[in-house]
């Protein structure tokens, strides 16, 4: 990145009549994961983490990201003039006000905003008389003259055997939600929502098996699809069985709205950029502004979807497994993080399905590991030995699962409280695998559950305890979670989650234990639910100090590498099988 680039971006600020300009790190579907396409964050300021937001002005700037990247966020900006702030709306809301005047605008592009994640600004700054201006084109896609072209793959029909149920009766499902609202038509804003409805994939965004699309979903079950017109094939349209118009132009949308004389619609003001809101409201529609059923109804995974995803954790976990025998001879040979990476993709390219990572890998040893969402690169690889701890949180996508998973393995001698903070981020995941809660409970609600054992040596982590987990489909899916922030979304049996309590020693090492799980009916108590394991791996028995543990931890510790052992011995080679009878044996 260059001081250039920010020069060049202020001259177009000044001709389009704004003093300072929004750059979320977003693309108008509000994916997690974005197009190269709509890296505009990282081009502007070098950052390359998940989440991010930048105001650059006319004379300063700042990058705002969360907890999770505060290091990373230092090191790639290295000399840019850039500020690093936290990522809070009230944060990022009092220094735009501290450097605007009344009578000043603040600009932002409304293909890549949502009136939610705008709201709080816009009250702070309307109370200085500061404008929030939406511009009709982004300064930063004027002068960024080699911007890559937005993707557009074909999409393709997600089989029946994965999905346990058809388009159609998805469609139907969804509808008779719509007449119970009295509203005549859905729009449906995501890609993932359309994946799910239709029965479609894609390759068009890294790591999210889904095509950018839209559509409108009718009360009566019909609906248009809209996707780019190289994602329609043949294929795709007797997949539909011409029961969904396709269109290729987004303005079709609109038009069958129209057409269609739809007064009310149904939209998810959280997903739908602020552009197709005022769209709509320019054809004098009535909104009701609710969560996207689709959301919901997609994070409770039917029988065939629980089992596609235990059997995609079962090879992914041969993979892994593989991996983690062979990793300290791989080290004694000079491994490094990035070769790490690399060993670990050509484990899962092997096994059956496999569709790529379902997120980017976290290879961080020692320092490295407690930057909590680090991103290896050539320049920031380390060469690892055979002494210290190594952090890895990987995941793949299969079409009959999405997997996510976390290890910390000592790769010989570790520092002395390594043992204790290991132990302790143990007794919190084993805290949310054991649980068993009531009908109507939140993941709020349970989050301090699993932070219990760290808070008591006045140690925590600044990231979520567990985030929902999609069908072949997003690694991060809501509306499920486990976290401190209020998400008033009870956990519900078919739910997929993490398991993922922490711990990050800055310059030393990071910690984080994580498997996925999925919610079901409790077997000893009725109304109450609970976890199942889906992630079959060993936890690293050399970093437990076991004088902190109970019986009862004891006890699912054993019980759990037992059925590893059981489940994953048949499905890899000789040198593993054997390495994977001493990693599970009986504390």
């Amino acid at each position: 990145m260059s001081q250039e680039r920010l020069q060049r971006v202020r001259e177009e600020l000044r001709r389009q009549g704004v003093e300072a300009f929004l750059v979320p790190r977003a693309d108008e579907y509000q994916n997690e994961y974005v197009p190269a396409a709509d890296e505009r964050l990282a081009w502007i300021t070098g950052f390359t983490g998940s989440a991010g937001m930048a105001v650059i002005g006319l004379d300063k700037a700042a990058l705002f990201v969360d907890g999770r990247y505060t290091l990373q966020g230092q090191q790639q900006l290295g000399d840019l003039p850039i500020a690093l702030e936290d990522l809070n709306s009230e944060v990022i809301a009092r220094w735009v006000g501290d450097q605007l005047r009344s009578g000043q605008s603040l600009g932002f592009d409304p293909r890549l905003h949502t009136d939610p994640g705008l709201a709080l600004l816009k009250e702070y700054l309307g109370e200085r008389d500061i404008a929030l201006k939406p511009l009709e084109q982004n300064p930063i896609d004027t002068i960024w003259l080699d911007r890559p072209a937005s993707p557009c793959g074909q999409a393709c029909p997600h089989p029946y055997v994965f999905t346990g149920e058809h388009s159609s009766e998805k469609r139907q499902r969804i509808a008779t939600l719509l007449a119970e609202k009295r509203v005549d038509a859905l729009w449906l804003a995501n890609p993932e929502s359309c994946a799910w409805l239709f029965n479609i994939r894609g390759d068009d965004i890294p790591h999210l098996p889904v095509a950018l699309s839209s559509g409108v979903l009718f009360r009566d079950g019909s609906a248009i699809l809209y996707l780019a017109e190289p994602a329609v094939g043949e294929g795709l349209l007797e997949h539909l069985n011409r029961e969904v118009m396709v269109v290729t132009e987004k303005g079709q949308l609109f038009e069958g709205l129209r057409r269609r004389h739809v007064n009310r619609i149904w939209v998810d003001p959280t997903i739908s950029n602020c552009w197709t809101l005022q769209q709509l409201r320019a054809l004098d529609l009535q909104l009701l502004l609710e969560r996207d059923p689709v959301t919901q109804a997609k994070a409770c995974k039917n029988s065939v979807e629980l089992a596609g995803s235990r059997a995609a954790h079962e090879r992914d976990g041969a993979a892994l497994c593989e991996f983690l025998a062979e990793l300290p001879t791989a080290v004694a040979e000079g491994l490094d993080e990035l070769a790490a990476v690399k060993l670990l993709y050509s484990k899962r390219q092997q096994r059956e399905g496999f569709r790529g990572n379902s997120f980017e890998t976290i290879s961080g040893y020692g320092p490295n590991g407690a930057i909590v969402h680090y991103r290896v690169s050539e320049e920031s690889s380390l060469p690892m030995a055979p002494e210290g701890i190594f952090l890895c949180d990987s995941g793949a996508q299969y079409p009959d699962g999405t997997t996510d998973v976390t290890r910390t393995v000592a790769l010989g001698e570790i520092p002395a409280l390594a043992r204790e903070h290991f132990t302790r981020v143990l007794k919190g995941h084993i805290a949310i695998a054991t649980l068993r809660f009531p009908q109507g409970t939140c993941g709020e609600q349970i989050d301090a559950i699993a932070r219990r054992s760290l808070w008591d040596a006045g140690l925590d982590y600044a990231h979520g305890t567990g985030h929902g987990v999609g069908s072949f489909l997003s690694v991060h899916e809501g509306p499920q979670r486990i976290g401190k922030a209020v998400t008033n979304t009870p956990l519900q049996p078919g739910m997929i989650l993490s398991n993922e309590p922490g711990f990050y020693l800055t310059g030393q090492y990071g910690i984080r234990i994580e498997n996925l799980v999925f919610v079901k009916e409790s077997v000893d108590y009725q109304g109450f639910l609970q976890f199942e394991e889906l992630t079959l791996a060993p936890i690293d028995r050399s970093l437990i100090d076991t004088t902190l543990l109970t019986a009862q931890e004891l006890q699912w510790l054993n019980c759990y590498h037992q059925r590893v052992r059981k489940i994953i011995t048949p499905l890899v080679n000789e040198k593993t099988a054997s390495w994977l009878q001493k990693a599970t044996e009986a504390l």
